[in-house]
């Protein structure tokens, strides 16, 4: 199966490439970039997976992912801001350290992850898939291992107390929000 990622992002690449292994994964062409405009993760995952659409061979499955971080205590920010939550050129860094500052204090560390999955194959056939994955933020970085907001974030479902930085990409796989919503994908395209 080939599939074409509506991202540039090398991080997302490598992460959605290991959860669907056998298939033939790869990144958009070299400057693709949409303004993300949606109020929602499905909006901003649409437009990305359109544009795509329109340069690809028909025999790719377009697949856009939109994902953020939603925190309870600060009405469910960063939320679709996720990526620029410190601002448009913001690091992972800027983001995490934004992030806990306007946390800090806060003793209530809700937090859930969530991703929606657009697949547009070259016969027209839509296919959305969502997974979340709750968890808590920590009051500090922790782990050297993933991308993002994973150096804060600990999922509820990790016995250890982990955060998705502190796990091999095996096991951020089988907790994360992107990884319920790649098997639910693959479960959807039958593969």
């Amino acid at each position: 199966m080939r599939i074409t990622l509506a991202t540039g992002n090398p991080d997302k690449v490598r992460e959605i490439a290991e959860l669907l292994s056998g298939a033939d994964v790869e990144a958009a062409p070299d400057g693709f970039d949409v303004d993300e405009t949606g109020s929602t993760l499905l909006q901003n995952a649409w437009l990305k997976a359109v544009e795509l659409r329109r340069t690809v061979p028909a025999d790719a499955v377009v697949v856009a992912d939109d994902s953020g971080l939603f925190v309870h205590a600060i009405g469910g920010r960063p939320g679709v801001f996720s990526s620029r939550y410190a601002g448009p050129d913001a690091t992972y860094e800027d983001n995490c350290r934004r992030l806990l500052e306007e946390l800090d204090g806060v003793d209530d560390r809700r937090a859930c992850f969530a991703t929606v999955l657009v697949g547009l194959a070259g016969d027209g056939t839509v296919y959305v898939a969502e997974g979340s994955c709750p968890g808590v933020i920590t009051r500090a970085p922790r782990g050297d291992r993933g991308f993002g907001y994973d150096p804060v974030f600990a999922p509820v479902d990790d016995p250890a107390g982990r955060t998705m930085a502190e796990m091999s990409g095996r096991e951020k796989g089988a907790l994360s929000h992107r990884g319920r919503a790649v098997r639910r994908f693959a479960g959807a395209l039958g593969w």
